[in-house]
């Protein structure tokens, strides 16, 4: 792995780590915090995206202890933002916000058993307003569990693909072919 390659995990871990404090101090139903690992993957591929998880979760991990069991979550956001890249998703809003919608539904499906069976389902910030909508709506705690990530990860990981195709879409083609995955992702290679 090179240098410049090896130095993309921390700046990626960094924007992700900045994201997720700021929509957990305002209380948004939003992580934003594998944007850092999806923006990696798209650029590097899966190791680096795997390897910018990690750092983020357990960067994370200092300021909440509750992330580090959601560390699977960020390596399976991390292969799936490469088969996206693999196969252009990045190019338009178009075509990245349902793979995000798509991402979404994968990482709840993930996330929830964590949330349940580690914490009791007890979460904080703005996804316990949505598990508690799913416990007023006459929920049971596994499906108020569902729901809260549901609809939280549904929103994040649409958000977070149009942000990294913003991001992906605004690099200069010099600076984009620089890395291994990067033009793929757009669709322009």
């Amino acid at each position: 792995m090179s240098i410049r390659l090896l130095a993309l995990i921390p700046v990626a871990a960094a924007i992700s780590l900045a994201l997720s404090a700021a929509v957990d101090a305002v209380a948004l139903p939003l992580f934003l915090d594998t944007t850092g690992t999806i923006l990696a993957t798209a650029l590097a591929g899966p190791g680096v995206g795997i390897a910018t998880g990690v750092v983020t979760s357990a960067v994370n991990t200092l300021r909440n202890p509750t992330f580090w069991p959601f560390v699977v979550v960020q390596i399976i956001v991390a292969l799936y933002a490469w088969v996206a890249a693999r196969a252009g998703l990045f190019r338009s809003f178009r075509t990245a916000v349902p793979a995000g919608l798509g991402l979404g539904v994968i990482a709840s499906l993930t996330s929830t058993p964590i949330s349940y069976f580690v914490f009791g389902c007890t979460t904080t910030g703005g996804i316990a307003l949505t598990t508690a909508l799913g416990r007023a709506l006459g929920l049971p705690p596994v499906g108020a569990c569902f729901f809260g990530s549901f609809v939280s990860d549904f929103g994040d990981k649409a958000v977070t693909f149009a942000l990294v195709t913003s991001v992906l879409r605004a690099l200069p083609r010099r600076t984009a072919a620089r890395f291994p995955w990067a033009l793929r992702a757009i669709g322009a290679a």
